[in-house]
Order: C-alpha cells, then structure tokens, then sequence
C-alpha cells in the first residue's frame, strides 16, 4: 500500500481555502482502484492536512512547495526603524544627581 497526496486551493466568498486530499493505492493488486482515504477543507492549510490525516512531515513539506506555501518559521517580520536609545549608564546617573543637588540648593 502507498498514500499518495493532492493539494489546491479555491477561493470561495473572498477567503482562500486549502484542500488536501490523502489516497491509498494498492499497486500489488491487480485492477484495484486508488480510494481517497481522507479529504479536509480549511483556511489554514496545517488544519486542512490534520482534517485529512495527512501527518507525515514530508508529504506536507512537498504540498507545501507545491502550491508555494512559506512556513510561518521563514517568514521575515518587517520591523519599522525606530531611534536607538545610546545612552550611558554614568552619564544618566550622574544627571540625576546633578537634579538631587539642585532641588537641594534651594
């Protein structure tokens, strides 16, 4: 017996949703028809393998590539260039005392 895996997707009312498709093949049998063994539907293609039973790392790893699904771990996280705090640690203290001295003085 040998499972063979079918992956695509179909928008439907503007979302996209993912389906897997699992089927056994009985290639020592002679005539023997290949029989869908699991099929899931979802939004979210990790759920839509589950629903399927689709649980090899491998098989899941090539539906992936072949409909040219990133993984969220290689995704890049664009993040907005803010301004980088530099300051010393002395220089800060010393300011705060140099504030002591004055609210002391008067």
């Amino acid at each position: 017996m040998e499972n063979i895996y079918k992956a695509y997707t179909k928008e439907i009312n503007g979302k996209t949703f993912y389906f897997v498709k699992k089927f056994s093949a009985f290639p020592e049998y002679e005539n023997c028809p290949i029989v869908l063994d699991g099929m899931g539907m979802h939004t979210n293609f990790y759920k839509a393998c589950n629903i399927a039973h689709v649980y090899d790392d491998l098989a899941v790893n090539k539906l992936m590539n072949e409909l040219h699904i990133i993984s969220e771990s290689a995704r890049v996280i664009h993040l907005p260039k803010i301004k980088s705090l530099t300051h010393s640690f002395l220089k800060n203290t010393q300011h705060a005392i140099s504030k002591f001295r004055l609210a002391s003085i008067s």
